[in-house]
């Protein structure tokens, strides 16, 4: 891992910190030693920076590391007779918990999306609707605008760098990932 990817990494963990607290709490809710979970958890994910590729899931790879984690220590617990969850029930509050973080995750997005197409011109909002939400062909698009379909390739590149931008830092102005 180079040093740029590693200072992304570091951010990526940083900002992850609530989610990855929250999810392994609620994954062992009243058991003890939850803060000794997150912290070996956070251990094992600054030991595997190497196996992680940026650019990809984040947050789905490192709630996986945290769903091992937590199991780990529910079984040891449930060995102890502190945790009476079996371990399928434990899977299945994993799996409901990842995926109310998921769908979470995707509102912000969304919402994130509509603030930043309101920023938008008017023709740049009507291109983006027209090509992904009408599903309209460039060809066809370029026929009815009389614009060419190499402009409106570049056009469309640029919006969607500028909407990724945009979404981007509205997430991290709201604490989001």
């Amino acid at each position: 891992m180079n040093e740029s990817d590693e200072a992304e990494y570091v951010r990526l963990l940083n900002d992850h910190q609530a989610m990855i607290r929250a999810f392994i709490i609620s994954l062992m809710p009243g058991a003890p030693g939850v803060d000794d979970v997150i912290q070996e958890a956070n251990q094992v994910l600054w030991k595997k920076r190497g196996d992680f590729e940026i650019g990809t899931n984040f947050r789905s790879w490192a709630l996986t590391i945290c769903r091992f984690q937590a199991m780990a220590q529910l079984k040891k617990l449930r060995q102890q007779r502190w945790v009476s969850l079996s371990d399928g029930l434990a899977e299945t509050m994993a799996d409901e918990m990842e995926a109310e973080i998921d769908a979470g995750f995707e509102e912000e997005r969304r919402d994130a999306l509509r603030s930043c197409m309101g920023k938008l011109r008017e023709v740049d909002r009507e291109l983006l609707l027209e090509r992904y939400w009408h599903r309209t062909r460039l060809q066809d698009f370029a026929v009815m605008t009389g614009r060419s379909v190499g402009g409106l390739r570049v056009t469309l590149f640029r919006l969607r760098t500028g909407l990724k931008r945009c979404i981007e830092q509205n997430l991290e102005a709201e604490g989001g990932a």
